[in-house]
């Protein structure tokens, strides 16, 4: 059996190693002295650097100008007043999908004369003849 790498070892002290090759890791320990010394390395450094604190200073945020403030604010009610504007009018146009076409008509008034057949009596015109 060949040994393992040393990135294998070290996935195996950190627990990173999937199930199959976790198995093949903790067979050949028992057997080989020089992977099991490699392995106590590991862990001593994993030890060490679980160890080690430190302490980062973060600095709180500025305060914000009392004209900033009011610029936020105003510019929260532009956006919800935005928003609510646009649903409106969303709203709206899926409400009445088909708009009215408009159209125009232009009446003639003529008098009609109807006989006593109930026909209507034209006159005819000579369209040969231009006025």
């Amino acid at each position: 059996m060949t040994h393992p790498d040393h990135d294998t070892l070290l996935r195996f002290v950190l627990q990173t190693l999937d199930e199959p090759d976790n198995a093949i890791v903790s067979g050949h320990l028992p057997a080989c002295e020089e992977c099991r010394e490699l392995e106590q390395k590991f862990l001593s450094e994993v030890e060490k650097l679980q160890g080690i604190k430190f302490h980062i200073a973060v600095p709180a945020p500025p305060r914000l100008t009392r004209r900033s403030r009011r610029l936020v604010v105003v510019s929260r009610w532009a956006a919800v007043l935005a928003t609510g504007f646009l649903l409106g009018y969303m709203t709206a146009q899926l409400s009445d999908p088909v708009r009215p076409v408009v159209v125009q008509q232009r009446l003639i008034p003529t008098r009609a004369e109807v006989s006593s057949s109930a026909f209507v009596s034209c006159q005819a015109i000579d369209v040969t003849t231009s006025p």
